[in-house]
């Protein structure tokens, strides 16, 4: 039977596999279901368990489950569950019975680790000025706190993060035993932010991220590694400045990048002893980031951060590399063995004591599923969406390497239209992806397929600026947009054009979200050369966005640190509204209204002057109550809504029957 082609509500039916977690002794895999709820205009995970040969089950019961984790001796699963008001930590034994609920804390729980032994968690919840208290079970009944509950009282300067929203309490460090009834201890406090905790290897202390001292809140992505005895006291620095993970183990392994870089660095390994002395790089020739710098809309989430083999000769990590990610583990003698190859991409691992690995990973035409690594095979577990791709076709990008003189070549991908007729021309749409560091990748990405099915060919590459394919290659545009990367852009396209000739140059259309928002405005500010534009939460005006987007104050560093009441002629060079009396391509805006990112003002004000200049078409669409990544985790209709006005607005100005 022929299959049909995909809809922007086939969306809603796509099943991922997330944050897969392996038992110690490897017999037993879980891994949260991530599915949406049409009915219900929600996103539901529940736990899974599976058996290499056997059909995965439910392992839990709850619609909103996330985040195994195997005790130590594999006797228990922590999860966490959100079932009232707040998200709390459950304990489910797997020799039998039912889970229970182990936290029950006023702000609930985010994240958590088990102790070495098992006789202690470690977890962050929210902590106010009055202690731990616990979770309300009924609305609050004093009318002055409930009817003032929603006022934003501000004293810090980072005091957002888009996703998460405006702060309130800080998230502190506390342990609890895995004991009905057991009480929590709190061992950090305001106004210092936790993050990332675990535990030393001897298990008598804890580590986190956080920013401490009197300039705490003055750069929210620049966090500090520190360490913490069990019994509270004196909080000590072990890591400076750029930690974004670690794993203890014979040493401790961290994961750091240079905060001056700001983003356009090489997350790398270090290794120090446990109090952080003798720190020093691990593979200071890997010209590759540590982490999942891959691109998608309907992403999974799983662990990506850093594991000591179970051996203690070498610290597994997934890295990014030209448009793939890869598993690998760093040696001793410095060298990096890839333990995965090919195009696809990684986005979680667990690592057994058996040395048995289980793994997500993603396709161009595979949203995601659960494989294992054993003796150097790897078998594929999972086939969670067979049902819903039984019925839709799904095309397969062409990749190759366009030319580009300066860098050598860009790496460029190339979807066909559904239903093509031999020598046949149609549309074609570039897309642009956000970041700018990050990557487009040999993954899934719905919206593409959506275009392809509707039509339109799509066109899409990795220029200056991304990840994976080394620092000089991502730094080269940190201080200027529109310029270098721009050039690998087009390097792209034209190749894309010559190489296929189904591609009408006369019917191109553009679009890009984030950074690829702004590399829109900016590319129909500079030339008339597409016939429709789609921009999504983008930048607009640099001397607006700084000090209002949750990056703060920290864009002046891309200005030279010059802020802009003293000198705005950086933010006038790079603002796409400086440019705006160009503009004569049909645009099509995008923007969620509780955007923290890049806030909804930015796309305000380019509506508003292309309105006002009437030099072209022009139609605005707010999200209400959501943040800036709505097109990859949203409401479900709202990304449905999103996709069907993108399709519309192409089908409006590229026409599908020719010009």
């Amino acid at each position: 039977m022929a299959k049909r082609p995909v809809t922007a509500q086939d969306i809603l039916r796509i099943r991922l596999g997330a944050n897969v977690e392996i038992s110690p002794d490897g017999g037993l895999i879980a891994f949260e279901e991530i599915c949406q709820d049409p009915e219900t205009n929600e996103t539901r995970s529940r736990i899974e368990g599976l058996r290499p040969g056997k059909p995965p089950w439910h392992l839990t019961s709850g619609t909103r489950d996330r985040q195994p984790r195997f005790s130590p001796d594999g006797t228990k699963l922590a999860f966490l569950r959100k079932a009232k008001q707040q998200t709390q930590i459950w304990i489910l034994p797997l020799a039998g019975g039912e889970s229970w609920q182990l936290t029950a804390v006023s702000g609930g729980v985010s994240e958590f680790a088990w102790s070495p032994d098992g006789q202690l968690l470690a977890f962050t919840t929210p902590v106010g000025a009055e202690g731990i208290e616990v979770e309300a079970g009924a609305e609050e009944k004093d009318p002055e706190r409930r009817f003032t509950a929603d006022v934003k009282v501000i004293e810090e300067l980072a005091h957002k993060l888009d996703g998460e929203g405006y702060f309130k309490d800080p998230p502190c460090l506390c342990t609890i035993e895995p004991s009905p009834g057991a009480a929590p201890r709190q061992l950090t406090f305001a106004p210092y932010r936790v993050h990332d905790v675990g535990f030393a290897a001897d298990g008598q202390a804890v580590y986190f991220l956080s920013r401490r001292g009197d300039d705490y809140d003055k750069e929210l992505f620049d966090l500090r590694l520190y360490r913490i005895g069990l019994d509270g006291g004196e909080v000590t620095e072990v890591a400076p400045a750029g930690v974004e993970g670690f794993a203890a183990g014979p040493e401790l392994a961290i994961a750091m990048s240079d905060p001056k870089e700001m983003g356009y660095d090489n997350t790398r390994l270090f290794l120090a002893a446990a109090d952080g002395s003798g720190l020093r790089a691990a593979a200071p020739g890997f010209d590759r980031t540590l982490g999942n710098a891959a691109i998608s809309d309907v992403p999974g989430s799983g662990f990506t951060g850093l594991a000591w083999a179970p051996d203690g000769q070498g610290v597994y990590g997934i890295y990014s590399d030209r448009g793939t990610t890869q598993l690998g583990v760093f040696r001793p003698d410095g060298s990096v063995e890839a333990l995965t190859s090919g195009r696809h991409v990684v986005y979680g691992y667990s690592v057994a004591r058996s040395g048995a690995i289980a793994l997500l990973i993603s396709t161009p035409t595979d949203p995601g599923n659960v494989y294992l690594l054993r003796d150097g095979a790897l078998e594929g577990l999972t086939n969670l969406n067979e049902a819903l791709f039984s019925e839709v076709a799904t095309v397969e990008p062409e990749f190759f390497e366009a030319p580009s003189p300066d860098v050598g070549s860009v790496d460029t991908w190339v979807m066909k239209p559904l239903g093509l007729p031999a020598l046949g021309k149609a549309p074609t749409v570039l897309m642009i992806h956000g970041g700018p560091m990050s990557m487009y990748a040999h993954t899934y990405f719905f919206e593409f397929q959506l275009l392809a099915a509707a039509g339109f060919g799509v066109v899409y590459t990795n220029p200056r600026g991304s990840q994976g394919y080394g620092f000089a290659f991502c730094q080269a545009i940190q201080r200027e947009w529109g310029n270098l990367d721009l050039k690998d852009i087009y390097a792209g396209l034209d190749a894309a054009i010559e190489g296929h000739p189904f591609i009408d140059s006369e019917r191109l259309g553009v679009g890009g979200g984030s950074y690829g928002g702004y590399m829109t405005n900016w590319i129909i500010g500079h030339t008339n050369r597409f016939k429709a534009a789609v921009s999504g939460r983008s930048v607009v005006d640099w001397q607006a966005m700084v000090g209002t987007g949750d990056g703060g104050w920290g864009w002046v560093d891309r200005a030279g640190g010059v802020p802009p009441w003293r000198d705005d002629s950086w933010y006038r060079q790079q603002s796409p509204i400086t440019y705006v009396d160009n503009i004569v391509t049909p645009l099509l805006i995008e923007n969620q209204e509780g955007d923290l990112r890049c806030p909804i003002e930015q796309g305000m004000i380019l509506y508003s002057a292309v309105k006002w200049l009437r030099k072209a078409p022009v139609r605005f669409v707010r999200y209400p109550d959501e943040f800036h990544g709505m097109n990859r985790g949203g409401k479900p209709w709202h990304r449905v809504h999103r996709l069907k006005e993108i399709v519309r607005w192409y089908e409006r100005y590229l026409p599908l029957g020719g010009a």
